[in-house]
């Protein structure tokens, strides 16, 4: 009977210096790895075998005080497959909190598109990430005619005309094997909802469809350079085109030419083509690139002024503005231009 009693007590104490020594560990304890790694739990694995996986990897010391722990917080229906950043550093509990809570490590590629960005410099980016560029630029220059339906502002779109202007710059997150037509979405959904129906009417009651807005925002944005700056050359530019004096706009000339020079040569100026608001008056026959929000807001609330003429020092940036074009001349003179 003593024996009995005597194992008994041996098998007990026992029991609770295991139950200690691994509820310690899931508490205390941390792996050999230092860094973060990647580690993937697979659909249906068995606790013990995703425990040995993570000893083996150095990120826990005790397979059994991490299936101790999740038999003890009852969560083994909650382990949740995908892929994860794991430390030695963090303990048993902590790695187990991430485990059952799903705090995967998102696969998605972000992709930051700048203000004024055309829609190659959108395909040459979107191609370094692996995504489908060439794809992306063959829909954007001609784009599916059932886009116009499932956008709205995309109706009054002319004929023949590219997405250039409407992929709205920002920053987007895709998925590894995102096609050119869902990037296409995101950015032309993200569009619809930064140029809202309030801004969209605002344009409508000044007399402006939104295709005006847009071409006249990607150009104050590539010669912008302030928030204000755009909105004084936004003035400007209507009233240009109010009495049918030419834009004279560098970043036309630089769409045209593929160039991106802050002072455009004689040469460049004769290049015939429509898109060359030095030769032909009125807008160009569409968007030179994708504006951000402050350009087509300041293409649509425009901020008063008596100007009609400004220049962009290539040093210190400054906007300089002229009231006519003999003040102009000096300008340029002044400044070196």
């Amino acid at each position: 009977m003593r024996i009995f009693l005597f194992i008994s007590l041996f098998i007990t104490l026992a029991a609770c210096g295991i139950v200690g020594l691994v509820s310690y560990q899931a508490a205390y304890s941390h792996g050999s790895v230092r860094e973060e790694r990647s580690f993937s739990v697979l659909p249906g694995e068995r606790v013990l075998a995703l425990g040995e996986r993570l000893e083996t990897e150095g990120l826990i010391v005790s397979r059994y005080a991490f299936a101790w722990e999740i038999v003890k917080e009852k969560k083994t229906a909650s382990l949740i497959a995908g892929e994860y950043l794991l430390s030695g550093t963090e303990t048993i509990q902590e790695i187990v909190h991430k485990l059952t809570s799903g705090e995967t490590v998102s696969r998605d590629i972000k992709v930051t598109f700048p203000e004024g960005w055309t829609i190659d410099m959108m395909a040459e980016r979107l191609t370094k990430n692996g995504l489908p560029g060439d794809a992306f630029r063959t829909m954007a220059r001609k784009p599916d005619p059932n886009l116009r339906q499932e956008y709205a502002f995309l109706s009054g779109l002319p004929a023949g005309a590219t997405l250039e202007g409407y992929l709205f710059p920002d920053t987007y997150r895709f998925a590894p094997d995102a096609t050119a037509d869902t990037i296409i979405q995101a950015m032309l959904g993200n569009f619809g909802k930064r140029v809202n129906t309030e801004l969209r009417e605002a344009a409508r009651a000044k007399g402006k469809s939104l295709f005006e807005i847009v071409t006249l925002a990607s150009i104050v944005e590539e010669e912008g350079r302030s928030d204000r700056d755009r909105g004084m050359i936004s003035d400007i530019f209507w009233k240009r085109l109010a009495i049918g004096q030419p834009l004279q706009s560098d970043a036309t000339v630089n769409y045209v030419l593929g160039t991106y020079k802050d002072q455009p040569t004689l040469a460049d100026l004769e290049s015939d083509s429509p898109y060359n608001t030095y030769k032909h008056a009125g807008l160009p026959p569409g968007p030179i690139s994708n504006p951000g929000l402050v350009s087509l807001r300041a293409a649509i609330f425009p901020i008063d002024n008596p100007y009609y003429y400004f220049l962009n020092n290539i040093e210190t940036r400054e906007t300089v503005f002229s009231k006519t074009f003999e003040e102009h001349v000096a300008n340029r003179a002044a400044h070196g231009l």
